[in-house]
């Protein structure tokens, strides 16, 4: 399946600092109305990059690590990943975090969730 824009629900708690949350991806989402004092909901687009367009036509698998985060793999190699430590012993490249999160989104769109049962090596489906 082609890497397409996708629309996204994120949530933003109301702390200093806190990270904006992924709540759904589809095509017709809206923010609540209303506002909350806990928080902000907010639609956005996110674009795939240069470098996951290129992945993609070259046929790389994506998936969740049993930990849960973005990995991209090619012929059983491990590329791109999320975590560091996959990074370090696979000498793969650190995705950036535009990246990871289109991927979660697409992911999630896509079904996919780190308990699948073909997530564990190589992203094979």
């Amino acid at each position: 399946m082609p890497l397409r824009p996708l629309t996204v629900l994120t949530y933003t708690p109301a702390k200093p600092g806190a990270a904006s949350r992924l709540v759904d991806v589809g095509e017709a989402l809206t923010a609540p109305a209303a506002q909350s004092p806990h928080g902000v909901y907010q639609t956005r687009q996110l674009i795939p990059s240069t470098r996951l367009l290129g992945w993609a036509r070259a046929g790389a698998r994506f998936d969740l690590s049993r930990t849960g985060s973005v990995r991209v793999w090619s012929d059983g190699r491990l590329h791109a990943a999320e975590c560091p430590r996959d990074c370090a012993s696979a000498g793969a490249a650190a995705l950036e975090q535009e990246d990871i999160a289109y991927l979660e989104a697409y992911l999630l769109s896509q079904g996919r969730c780190w308990s699948d049962a073909d997530a564990s090596q190589g992203g094979q489906s």
